[in-house]
């Protein structure tokens, strides 16, 4: 009799534990600190370091973005990511690298040592020679691998100065459009 309690009591927290990775792994992410973004009914999920490194083992197919609502480059981008992330009826992963008040940089979040383990070929060195993850940063990643990763939005775009031109949201759009393509691409 103990022995089959302990084997449902197993079986019980097994499914409880699945049940609780997949509601999480569909929570819409709350997008409301982003200026000026205000699709309700966006793309943007709940993700973290750890659930991208478990989605990354099991050779899924997944985006992620990094970022975060106060980051000049990333409002700019949001908007832009979710419209091509919908024309492909796909969700993408936010990890918001200030989800914590004592995160004041983006290599303060959780897990960090694994995004440099897992993504590190597409970080760029920061001025200390530290692999460092800039914001936004989106990845395309199929069965395990990137396919396909863009940091910031255009080339010569400050945010910190001006918003994008009409012609620099339509190149970001077409990068993402490239990643996508990678991903879904025929192998």
């Amino acid at each position: 009799m103990k022995k089959k309690n302990i084997v449902y009591l197993l079986v019980l927290a097994t499914v409880l534990i699945a049940m609780n990775m997949r509601h999480r792994s569909f929570q819409t992410s709350d997008m409301s600190g982003y200026e000026g973004f205000t699709d309700t009914d966006h793309v943007y999920i709940d993700m973290t370091v750890e659930d991208m490194v478990k989605a990354m083992n099991a050779e899924s197919t997944i985006i992620v973005y990094f970022g975060f609502d106060h980051c000049p480059w990333c409002i700019e981008a949001v908007p832009l990511l979710n419209s091509v992330a919908k024309a492909y009826n796909t969700k993408v992963g936010y990890i918001n690298t200030r989800l914590k008040s004592e995160w004041k940089s983006n290599t303060d979040i959780d897990d960090y040592d694994k995004v440099v383990e897992y993504l590190g070929d597409h970080l760029d060195y920061d001025s200390d020679g530290v692999k460092h993850l800039y914001t936004p940063h989106v990845f395309f990643i199929r069965k395990g691998k990137v396919v396909f990763d863009h940091q910031g939005t255009v080339e010569g775009h400050d945010a910190t100065q001006r918003t994008m031109t009409d012609e620099e949201k339509v190149a970001l759009t077409e990068i993402y459009t490239e990643g996508f393509e990678a991903l879904f691409a025929e192998e």
